[in-house]
């Protein structure tokens, strides 16, 4: 049976876990004991075990023990292609970035949002941020202003105000002395997909990133991927949590510095 149709009959059970375990049988990596992958961190954690979970999704809550936090995005091509610019020097020196991410609320909160959008400007940019001034509405609105270690000052615009059931909207500029990078393509609002299908039932679009896993949302793939690097390299589990308490902590001086009308340093 071909790969992508494997994944997509696993899919049909509902189990991230097993595709994950596929991959890691598919490229002979030793498969832990006890773990499962979720897309939210469950009302109890077994004390035996690892449950893989978006960081995002812990912000708020009491630290689970057996739960680790996988930043998802970060295994996004589009996300991988900007920082291989970056560190090619293909655009040097980045000197801004301008990041913009719009919900309807429900999949992601503001601090999730925010969470996820601080975390991809130290990534890409491959420097800490050091500063943070923030100015919060209603907790539906976020503009915040960060600035690197590097140098760079990164602003990041925040929304949970599109309609319901609305796709999620983002735009990552990152603008260089030499070049400027975007993983949108220019002058597009709203992201394209691969096939569109008119008929009578409805509308509907189909957009498959990733030939391997091909049925998988978007979403699924990403964390499916994250938590198969994790597994494969068990080695970076502290790293990873290390991160997370990072980012919570610099979400949690986005409210201060709303809070105070002032900016803080981290």
């Amino acid at each position: 049976m071909d790969t992508g149709l494997a994944m997509h009959a696993m899919r049909g059970g509902g189990d991230l876990s097993a595709v994950v375990q596929q991959l890691l049988e598919k490229y002979g990596k030793p498969v832990p004991e006890a773990w499962r992958v979720v897309d939210a961190p469950p009302p109890t954690v077994p004390g035996h075990g690892l449950t893989l979970v978006p960081g995002w999704s812990l912000l708020g809550t009491p630290s689970a023990e057996g739960c680790v936090p996988l930043l998802p995005w970060r295994s996004e091509r589009r996300f991988q292609e900007l920082k291989r610019l970056v560190e090619g020097q293909t655009i040097d020196p980045v000197l801004m970035c301008r990041f913009s991410c719009m919900t309807d609320g429900r999949t992601m909160d503001l601090s999730a949002m925010l969470y996820r959008e601080f975390d991809l400007a130290e990534w890409l940019t491959g420097a800490p941020i050091v500063a943070v001034t923030a100015a919060i509405e209603a907790k539906r609105w976020a503009n915040v202003i960060l600035r690197l270690e590097s140098g760079v000052v990164c602003s990041v615009e925040a929304s949970t105000s599109l309609p319901p059931g609305t796709d999620r909207l983002d735009r990552h500029e990152l603008i260089a002395r030499r070049g400027v990078a975007c993983d949108g393509v220019v002058d597009t609002q709203v992201p394209q997909s691969s096939v569109y299908a008119f008929t009578v039932e409805g509308n509907r679009q189909y957009t498959d990133t990733d030939a391997e896993l091909f049925g998988l949302s978007p979403g699924e793939v990403c964390l499916a991927r994250s938590a198969y690097e994790l597994l494969s390299n068990l080695a970076c589990l502290e790293a990873i949590r290390e991160q997370h308490r990072r980012l919570a902590d610099l979400v949690r001086l986005a409210t201060e510095s709303d809070r105070r009308r002032e900016r803080l340093s981290v």
